[in-house]
């Protein structure tokens, strides 16, 4: 059965011009988007491009959304995935890890430097996920995606997301008892 998406409204409204549809569509994909960029390049003004990147992308290429085959939500992550993708493909940077650690989702005054580095010491463990569970990891837990919209994305049951996320939490626990 096939989980209904509200924003293919939007979608469809903004196919016809409708500006207020293309805020709405921001206001409730840009903070997540922006979260999975900053997990994934961990590079403040880089994640910043690459969701306004995803969004002129969007606005280009909604004609080619179909409403009655598509899911919006799963759409618009497709394009923040392949822009990811691309940005890799052409920077090739070092290791993440080497990257500067700024942000990931969490305000500047919480970020202290034992919890800076514990976010730091999970993300480096995240890293060492297969490609589908690091994913997963950061639509669920930087991008804050709740398990209806998971579920639109991947193609896949609530109820499986909530095994495989117990399964990467377990996964993590021996790493974080050290």
């Amino acid at each position: 059965m096939a989980i209904k998406d509200p924003f293919n409204t939007h979608a469809e409204a903004l196919q016809k011009g409708d500006t207020h549809s293309a805020e709405k569509i921001f206001d409730h994909f840009s903070k997540p988007i922006y979260a999975f960029f900053m997990a994934r390049i961990r590079h403040k003004e880089t994640a910043q491009d690459l969701t306004q990147e995803v969004f002129l992308k969007v606005i280009k290429s909604i004609d080619q959304f179909n409403r009655e085959s598509g899911n919006f939500t799963a759409w618009i992550w497709q394009i923040t995935r392949n822009s990811a993708i691309d940005y890799f493909r052409l920077k090739k940077p070092t290791y993440l890890a080497d990257l500067p650690n700024e942000g990931i989702n969490i305000t500047e005054e919480r970020a202290k430097s034992d919890e800076s580095s514990k976010v730091r010491e999970i993300m480096d463990i995240v890293e060492k996920f297969s490609t589908e569970e690091r994913e997963l990891f950061e639509l669920h837990f930087i991008a804050d995606m709740s398990y209806t919209d998971l579920a639109r994305v991947t193609n896949k049951t609530e109820s499986a997301l909530r095994v495989a996320i117990h399964r990467l939490r377990k996964k993590l626990i021996p790493y974080l008892n050290k």
